[in-house]
Parts: structure tokens; sequence; C-alpha cells
């Protein structure tokens, strides 16, 4: 997203893909190297000047547990001016 102040945000939604991976039988099992990858990736748009917010999937798969979560964090991300580091909870 980009927002007043040329904040450029990106919203994540981090599911199993970030921390297992499928063997050749089917299996899952947790995997440190996607889980790296993917911070790597995470690191790379916060070198580039983007504000990475993650969630973990558990957090958004309740419609009312997620509403309020969302309005909170959209509510917390609006209403500080560019360049305000976010604030703890």
């Amino acid at each position: 997203m980009l927002l007043p102040g040329n904040r450029r945000v990106v919203l994540e939604v981090d599911g199993m893909q970030h921390y297992i991976r499928r063997t050749a039988d089917g299996s899952i099992q947790p995997d440190s190297t996607t889980y790296a990858a993917a911070m790597a990736g995470d690191r790379d748009l916060k070198f580039r000047g983007y504000e990475v917010f993650r969630f973990g999937h558990d957090e958004l798969r309740d419609l009312d547990t997620a509403r309020p979560l969302i309005t909170d964090f959209f509510d917390r991300l609006l209403g500080r001016p560019p360049g305000t580091p976010p604030q703890p909870a």
C-alpha cells in the first residue's frame, strides 16, 4: 500500500508455507531454510523503505476475532504521522 507521506506498507499473512516443507512422501516438516528465506525477503523490503507488518493466519481465521484486530491495526497505522515508529500496544 502507498499511504500519505509516501509511506510504503506491506501486509503479510503468514501461513504454514513460511516455515514448513513437504517431503517426497507428502508429509510436512518444519524447515528453517524456508523460514530463513521468508525472513530475508522481509529484511529486503525493509531495506527498500517498506514498513512490513506480519499477521499469522490463525489471527485472521475467525471473523469475530479478526475484525477487532484489523480495525485496531488500521486505526493505529493510519493514525500516526509519516516517519513515526509504531508504538507498542
